[in-house]
């Protein structure tokens, strides 16, 4: 009886850790634009701004949700070319340190560290008109971030000298995130909207996975 329990327990534990090493990794893994880029840390998902006429920045914060295990992302920013351009000098993965007039409001972003740290690698950059993507990872061997939510880019448009108040932008944001063995998960693909009204409606956690998740 002894030697069958033994046995019985030895398969469990080996189902068991077969199963822990075959779980995914950022399984709720998503993320939301927040266009508050004077105050530190997430603060809502409103991810619109109005009355913006021309020569004229405009931004938001990509923040991670429900991320469990982050080595590296990669962020790709697409939008039409001929109404904004892209301000690669007030953006990045950390937020902008100084004076800046964007969203209407002249303001200076509070210090805040990128979701994988402040040392980290670049790689993979590619900007043509109307499009921007760039990859960074973690410098070093230390472990993941287990951060859930947190900073991951900083971005800064400027509309051009022919741009109205009644033009509509439009800045499609994807992400895509990497865990410590390389593993990748895309995350969808999130809006920013200049001079168009957003409607705002509750949503389940379902609903959110079902329309901006790629299983």
């Amino acid at each position: 009886m002894r030697k069958i329990s033994a046995v019985l327990g030895t398969v469990l534990l080996t189902f068991f850790l077969a199963n822990t090493a075959m779980a995914q990794f950022n399984q709720n893994a998503y993320f939301l634009l927040d266009v508050a880029l004077a105050t530190k840390g997430f603060v809502t998902d409103t991810a619109s701004v109005q009355n913006v006429g021309p020569t004229t920045q405009v931004g938001f914060k990509v923040y991670s949700q429900a991320w469990d295990n982050a080595k590296g992302f990669t962020i790709r920013m697409e939008w039409d070319g001929t109404k904004a351009d892209y301000r690669p000098t007030t953006s990045g993965p950390n937020a902008y340190g100084d004076a800046i007039t964007v969203n209407g409001a002249s303001i200076t972003p509070p210090d805040e560290a990128n979701i994988i740290g402040t040392a980290v690698l670049k790689a993979g950059e590619t900007s043509t008109t109307g499009v921007y993507e760039v990859s960074y990872a973690m410098s070093g061997t230390g472990a993941a971030s287990k951060t859930a939510v947190g900073l991951v880019y900083f971005a800064i448009f400027r509309t051009v000298a022919t741009f109205k108040t009644i033009d509509p932008l439009t800045v499609a944001v994807s992400v895509t995130v990497a865990d410590e063995t390389a593993k990748t998960r895309f995350l969808g693909t999130r809006y920013f909207k200049v001079n168009q009204q957003v409607d705002v409606k509750s949503s389940s956690w379902g609903e959110v996975k079902k329309q901006f998740k790629d299983f």
